[in-house]
């Protein structure tokens, strides 16, 4: 790498790519390991980390809104670091403004995630199911709260895109009237790739052909991405399309 471009490139990282890369992780060692890679990924640039910015990785739950100033304090008393962490992190909930929202969401219909705040968010997907069905746990399913957390973040952007890998029962299930009508009237465009591979329904491909899961799970997968630009419609444009067969033939289609 040219010694001038190494400069320019160490110069930049700092002060313009990671202030604008953030990133929540619950668990610690995907937090820790989160930090390595990017690390590691930088350093095959030929960035090396010589100030105090840091990859901004958070340990939190993206489900939960910020804490509050007195809850901080108290969590400083007895861990400075970590109530470190949460300030800054409570700092992005409270006024960061994403454009660019990419995950691959966890998938648990009898959700641990039962916050006051998300399932105030959740209501937006529930107007006319509440009211016409007696079972609507499908729609407490985490992966739906997090389309609904990256539905949020764009709508305070007023512009950006959403893109996601999860369960795909919110294509077709009619618990999910709801949640798509909200997507078809705040996104501009809609794009789906559904990879089915659900080993619990019984249904058969065309052609007799497989229908194996590209991971090693139960529930069908899709690949979603949402758009809306500043001169966005009222009615979406949505290209859907479908694969089946093996995880193998379907590998490098859906990369």
């Amino acid at each position: 790498m040219p010694l001038e471009f190494e400069r320019l490139w160490n110069e930049y990282v700092p002060q313009h790519l990671l202030p604008r890369l953030h990133g929540f992780e619950l668990m610690m060692a995907p937090y820790a390991i989160a930090h390595m890679k990017i690390g590691l990924k930088l350093a095959g640039t030929g960035y090396r980390f010589r100030t105090e910015e840091r990859a901004r990785v958070y340990l939190t739950n993206s489900l939960e809104p910020p804490t509050d100033d007195k809850k901080q304090r108290e969590f400083a008393e007895w861990a400075p670091a970590l109530a470190h962490e949460a300030k800054a992190v409570n700092a992005v909930k409270r006024h960061g403004r994403f454009t660019v929202v990419i995950g691959n969401p966890p998938y648990s219909k009898s959700s641990q995630n039962q916050g006051i705040w998300i399932e105030e968010l959740m209501d937006d997907y529930k107007r006319t199911v509440r009211a016409a069905e007696t079972q609507i746990q499908a729609l407490s399913d985490d992966y739906s709260k997090f389309l609904r957390l990256g539905h949020f973040n764009l709508q305070q952007a007023e512009v950006g895109i959403l893109g996601f890998i999860t369960n795909n029962g919110y294509l077709d299930g009619p618990l999910f009237r709801d949640m798509r009508h909200s997507m078809m009237t705040s996104f501009e465009a809609i794009r789906i790739v559904n990879l089915h591979g659900d080993s619990r329904k019984q249904f058969t491909p065309p052609d007799g052909m497989a229908d194996e899961n590209v991971f090693d799970i139960q529930q069908g997968v899709a690949i979603s991405i949402f758009w809306s630009t500043q001169q966005s419609s009222t009615v979406s444009e949505v290209r859907y399309s479908e694969m089946w067969g093996s995880r193998e033939e379907r590998y490098p289609s859906s990369t």
